[in-house]
């Protein structure tokens, strides 16, 4: 797994990664979306540490923390990965995120995808525009994720889409799990996927 940053500024309540920072004796589960570390990227490194995972095995962008979140726009960490992975061949890649910013790396990606097996997890929790600005505050609207969904498709990126969490009593009914599904069918995502809320035990 590889997270380019550390906090997250999309500031969902919901995210199970604001435990991360308390490795770094940040006890205020505000300072996840406030306090954002950039991790530093060295090109020549990565590629070295890359040779030594087998091709087998799955190398994942994006799994605590939004790889495409704000931060990105400045410091292109995510960017210089996907320019060291478009040197690679057979890789088994994925990356997950909640933010139409993909579409920026639409060209790097279809190549990536070309030459590995590649795919792009968007998540969309609701269509409802109201409840995501409260459960989602910071992160893009779901008609930008799915437009980003459409243009990844239609440039040969394999994108899933993620109705993810199901939260209990707000966006569980099969009704608005249903029209996620269609809205991701719609947009050409060759799957889809929901889970349950996490919610972690009480130290």
């Amino acid at each position: 797994t590889i997270n380019p940053y550390r906090g997250c500024e999309f500031g969902c309540p919901y995210c199970y990664a604001r435990y991360a920072h308390e490795f770094l004796a940040l006890r205020d589960p505000a300072l996840f979306e406030h306090k954002i570390y950039v991790k530093r990227f060295e090109p020549e490194r990565f590629r070295q540490e890359l040779k030594r995972i087998p091709f087998r095995d799955l190398v994942w962008l994006g799994t605590a923390t939004d790889p495409y979140q704000p931060a990105e726009r400045r410091f292109r960490v995510t960017r210089r990965i996907l320019e060291v992975f478009a040197g690679e061949q057979g890789r088994l890649f994925g990356i997950t995120t909640k933010s139409d910013l993909a579409v920026r790396d639409v060209r790097l990606l279809s190549g990536i995808a070309r030459r590995n097996a590649i795919q792009v997890h968007l998540s969309v929790t609701t269509l409802d525009e109201g409840l995501a600005r409260q459960i989602e505050p910071l992160a893009p609207r779901p008609a930008l994720r799915l437009a980003a969904a459409r243009q990844l498709a239609s440039a040969g990126v394999p994108v899933s889409i993620l109705s993810c969490p199901v939260l209990p009593l707000l966006n569980d009914s099969e009704a608005s799990l249903d029209a996620v599904c269609a809205a991701a069918a719609a947009a050409g995502a060759s799957s889809f996927h929901a889970s349950p809320l996490f919610l972690r035990l009480p130290a």
